[in-house]
C-alpha cells in the first residue's frame, strides 16, 4: 500500500516542489494551503506522516499539531515541522506538544527522505509492537477463558448428569451435596461474567459517561458487620472456610455502598484464593487522617513490586505455577473504582510469603 504524506504548507514554491519530489519517489501526497485546512484533512484522510510549516496565518503548525495530538484517530500519526525557528524555545515547544521531529529551512531533500524514512519506520515498529501485545492478549484472555468457564460448567454439567440418572439412586442428602455444588459452580461463572462487564465498563469511564456518577459518588458505612457478610459470600462461592481475623472500625466513607462492597469482596476474594491452607487472614480497618485505611494480610503465593507494577484486567501471576480461578481483574476493578472516588489502592510484601493489600478513602464524617 502506498504511504499518504499530509503537507501543510502555505508557501506555494515550496508546498509544490515537495509535494513533486515526494510524488516521484513513489509516496502519494495531500496538500493542504494553511492550517484550518491540514486540520480537515488530517482527520478526514488520516495520513500516514504529516508534514507542517509552523509560520502559517490563522492557524498555525503549534495548533494543527495540539488538534492532531488530542484526537484518538490521529494521535499516532509521524508528524515533522517544516520550519524556518531555529530558537531552542521554538523547537522545545514544539518536542513538548508531541512533535516528532524538526526540519530546519531551507533543507535538502535527502535529508527530508531520511526524516520521513526514520519516523515511518518507528511507527512500523510500534505498530508491530502492539500488534504482538495484542496477539499475547488474545491467547491469554483465551486461555483464561478456556479454563474459567470449563471449570464452571463441568461441575454444573457433571452433577446435573449424576442427578438426572435414575439408576444412581442418591439419598438426600448426597442430591442435596451435588445441589449445592451446581450452586457453587453457577456462582462462580455469574460472578466472572458480571467482572468482565464491570471491567468493560470501568476502562471506558470518563467524567461524561452517563454512569460517571454512580461510580465516583456516594457514601456508606464500613463496618465489622459488612465485612463479615462479605466473607461469608465468598467461603459459600468459593466452598471453602478460611481463618481470618478482622478488627474494623465503623466510619463513614466517600463511596457508594454497592461500591464498597465490590472492593472488600474482590480483596477479600484475593487472599482467600492465595492463601496457604491453614493461614490467617488478617483485616484491619481503622481512620488514618482525613480517611480511612482498609488493610488484608495474608501468607501464601509471593506478591512481587514487580506483580504490582503489572496490575491489568486479565493478567494473572505465576499462572503455570499456580493453580487460579478467576479473570485475573479483581485488583483492576477494585483500582479503577478507588481511583474514582479519589482513592488508592496499594499493594506489597512485609516479608517473605506475606501480602498486604491497601485501600485508602476519603471519610464523609
Amino acid at each position: 500500500m502506498t504511504t499518504q504524506i499530509l503537507l501543510v504548507e502555505d508557501e506555494t514554491q515550496i508546498r509544490e516542489n515537495v509535494a513533486e519530489l515526494l510524488t516521484l519517489h513513489g509516496f502519494q501526497v495531500e496538500t493542504a494551503v494553511n492550517g484550518r485546512e491540514g486540520i480537515s484533512q488530517a482527520l478526514l484522510q488520516q495520513p500516514d506522516l504529516i508534514l507542517c510549516d509552523i509560520m502559517m496565518p490563522e492557524v498555525d503548525g503549534y495548533q494543527v499539531l495540539d488538534v492532531v495530538r488530542n484526537n484518538r484517530s490521529t494521535a499516532n500519526i509521524p508528524f515533522i515541522f517544516l520550519t524556518a525557528k531555529t530558537e531552542p524555545a521554538d523547537l522545545r515547544r514544539g518536542m513538548v506538544m508531541g512533535a516528532d521531529d524538526y526540519l530546519t529551512k531551507p533543507f535538502t531533500f535527502q535529508s527530508l527522505l531520511s526524516a520521513i524514512e526514520s519516523r515511518l519506520q518507528r511507527e512500523a515498529m510500534r505498530k508491530a509492537d502492539l500488534k504482538a501485545q495484542m496477539e499475547n492478549f488474545r491467547h491469554s484472555l483465551a486461555s483464561v477463558s478456556v479454563h474459567e468457564y470449563n471449570t464452571c460448567l463441568t461441575g454444573i454439567i457433571g452433577f446435573a448428569s449424576m442427578l438426572t440418572d435414575p439408576s444412581q439412586g442418591f439419598n438426600g442428602e448426597e442430591t442435596q451435596m451435588m445441589l449445592s455444588m451446581i450452586k457453587v459452580s453457577g456462582l462462580r461463572l455469574k460472578r466472572s461474567l458480571d467482572n468482565i462487564q464491570l471491567m468493560d465498563l470501568l476502562q471506558k469511564m470518563e467524567t461524561s459517561h452517563p454512569e460517571y456518577e454512580y461510580y465516583a459518588s456516594g457514601s456508606s458505612t464500613i463496618s465489622a458487620e459488612l465485612v463479615t457478610a462479605c466473607v461469608e459470600s465468598i467461603e459459600l462461592r468459593l466452598d471453602k472456610k478460611v481463618d481470618w481475623r478482622q478488627e474494623v472500625a465503623t466510619a463513614q466513607l466517600q463511596l457508594s455502598a454497592i461500591n464498597l462492597k465490590k472492593c472488600l469482596e474482590e480483596l477479600i476474594d484475593n487472599a482467600f484464593k492465595f492463601s496457604y491452607p491453614d493461614q490467617t487472614v488478617h483485616m484491619v480497618g481503622e481512620p488514618d487522617g482525613a480517611g480511612y485505611r482498609f488493610t488484608i494480610t495474608n501468607s501464601g503465593q509471593p506478591f512481587t513490586p514487580e506483580n504490582g507494577a503489572s496490575i491489568a484486567p486479565y493478567v494473572q501471576f505465576d499462572r503455570k505455577k499456580y493453580e487460579q480461578q478467576g479473570f485475573g481483574i479483581g485488583l483492576s476493578i477494585v483500582r479503577a473504582i478507588v481511583e474514582l472516588n479519589n482513592g488508592r489502592l496499594s499493594i506489597e510484601s512485609p516479608s517473605a510469603g506475606f501480602t498486604k493489600a491497601m485501600i485508602w478513602l476519603s471519610r464523609g464524617d
